[in-house]
């Protein structure tokens, strides 16, 4: 709450800037009030000191908050993870898990730290900045408006796109760990066979499938910035245009037009850091898919609702009753129709092929 409050003071104080300095400009300009000008410039500096302030909180309670989050989500996940039946180890590799619990949450946190909040920020620079537009040109906020449609277009095409090439990256990242835990835990077998060399080779050929794959998702960020970054600046220059020919026509004053020029601005970097973050947030969708699979998983045996408690008081003897086992559904029985009672205090050895 402490935080969205700092968040909406720091982002009004933003946006009143423009309009501070409109008025600056004319007291200069057309009145020619230095003491209106010292004051102003003075009351600029009071409102950037107050804005430090409220950023400040505001980063650090949401910071905190992340940490705390992403913190409880490892735990769960972890905790999850360790509850499932021994087949799902079977069939997953150690480090692909590893990699779900530090790499793709370290993706969640990024997000939670330090984009969250920036989203919201600019949220609100896009909203008021589109209000402020309004009510300070109708004419000037058309042209501005004219460039939106085809900068969210842009921002939601390539969006997607990135979407899955991050995907595909931490899929490939975790292949590689797991691989590498796997050559780690067994390097008696690999050294005594000498396969150093087989088991580099491998790892360098999966390395260069994550290089390939993250070049093809630095590929797609920098076209979403250059294109986004090119049509909203274009919009700019287009109101700089039509200001200027206002001005020069006596219906605009030249503070009003670097006002709006400003809020223009404020309009245009929203909308290229939303079409940015856009990017990081598909980002972090395609590692949240990958963390929420886990915790989707469903043991095999799964605890029962509502398990017969045991008998009081405890006696101490274990009875199995035709009791069946196996690693996975593809393995074979490592326990078969097994029924044995071992009385307190007795010790039951199971010899087997196994």
């Amino acid at each position: 709450m402490i935080a969205s409050v700092c968040l909406l003071g720091s982002a009004a104080i933003g946006l009143a800037f423009p309009a501070v300095v409109k008025t600056l400009l004319d007291a200069a300009f057309q009145q020619h009030d230095r003491s209106l000008l010292d004051r102003i410039a003075l009351l600029l500096v009071a409102l950037f000191a107050v804005q430090g302030v409220l950023n400040f909180v505001q980063v650090f309670l949401l910071s905190s908050t992340a940490e705390r989050v992403i913190a409880k989500l490892r735990e769960q996940v972890f905790t999850h993870l360790v509850h499932l039946s021994p087949g799902f180890f079977s069939d997953q590799r150690s480090g692909d898990l590893t990699s779900r619990l530090s790499a793709d949450l370290a993706v969640l946190q990024s997000v939670l730290n330090n984009q969250v909040a920036e989203i919201a920020r600019q949220v609100l620079f896009l909203i008021g900045g589109l209000a402020l537009l309004t009510l300070t040109h109708t004419q000037l906020m058309i042209t501005t408006l004219a460039i939106t449609p085809v900068i969210v277009g842009a921002a939601v095409l390539f969006g997607r796109r990135l979407r899955r090439a991050s995907t595909g990256v931490q899929d490939r990242v975790a292949q590689a760990m797991g691989m590498a835990q796997e050559s780690f835990s067994q390097i008696r077998t690999v050294q005594s066979f000498n396969r150093e060399g087989a088991e580099s080779q491998r790892y360098v050929n999966l390395m260069r499938e994550v290089v390939t794959a993250a070049i093809g998702r630095a590929r797609l960020r920098a076209m979403l910035f250059g294109v986004v970054g090119f049509l909203a600046f274009s919009g700019v220059v287009a109101v700089l245009w039509e200001g200027g020919r206002l001005v020069l026509e006596g219906q605009l004053t030249p503070g009003a037009l670097v006002s709006f020029l400003l809020y223009a601005i404020f309009v245009a970097a929203a909308v290229g850091t939303l079409a940015s973050l856009f990017g990081s947030y598909q980002e972090a969708i395609g590692a949240a898919q990958r963390v929420f699979e886990l915790l989707a998983t469903k043991a095999t045996v799964p605890e029962p609702a509502h398990p017969r408690p045991l008998p009081k008081p405890v006696r101490g003897d274990v009875r199995l009753d035709r009791v069946a086992f196996r690693y996975a559904p593809d393995l074979p029985d490592v326990l078969h129709d097994v029924s044995l009672h071992i009385a307190p205090g007795e010790v039951v050895a199971l010899v087997g092929p196994s």
